[in-house]
């Protein structure tokens, strides 16, 4: 029995559209979107010291509301073409005040693998020092939150009986504030890898 990989035999790539920050691509009879101003998507899992975990609210205008995020942002759409882990460290200290130690990569992975080709890597900072208030560049309108861990999940059922949306992703990186891509606690005297 020949197995369907879902790969069309015409590997050809059209360009549909191309915007300043968005493509559409078809390839075979599949239309995706694309970034065009940046090399990669960083999700930062952030923890305080006293076990806040720092997410973000902000207005999205795809979804024509307010969303409860992690910390995130592109990477190579600044000057100096920054890899993954600095984009990590600035968006984190843009977006939230926090500047962190140490920032590593914990995995990367398609967000969204129907719809785009864009490439999300969660990273997790640690050793966090508040620098500033937060809130974004100019053009950002980014409200701070720093949850107890153990009330996150209460946190975030309010904020959506509340009407916001609430990225999915912020669970998997609560899966991450605490294990390792193995599933391993890293809170159990090892060191954060």
């Amino acid at each position: 029995m020949e197995r369907n990989t879902g790969q069309t035999a015409d590997t050809a790539t059209e360009s549909l559209y191309e915007g300043r920050f968005v493509a559409l691509r078809r390839r075979g009879r599949w239309e995706f979107a694309e970034r065009v101003n940046a090399h990669g998507a960083a999700v930062i899992v952030a923890v305080t010291d006293d076990d806040r975990f720092v997410l973000v609210e902000q207005y999205r205008e795809p979804l024509s509301g307010r969303a409860i995020e992690n910390p995130a942002g592109l990477a190579g759409d600044q000057p100096g073409e920054e890899d993954i882990l600095e984009a990590a460290r600035r968006e984190l200290l843009e977006e939230t005040g926090f500047d962190a130690d140490h920032v590593a990569l914990i995995m990367t992975g398609p967000g969204s693998p129907g719809m785009t080709s864009e490439q999300l890597t969660f990273v997790r900072a640690t050793g966090l020092r508040r620098v500033h208030a937060g809130g974004g560049d100019g053009n950002e309108d980014i409200t701070v939150h720093l949850v107890p861990l153990p009330e996150v999940c209460t946190f975030l059922a309010a904020k959506m009986r509340e009407g916001l949306h609430v990225d999915p992703r912020v669970y998997a990186a609560l899966f991450f504030a605490r294990h390792g891509i193995d599933g391993r606690r890293l809170d159990d005297g090892r060191q954060y890898e």
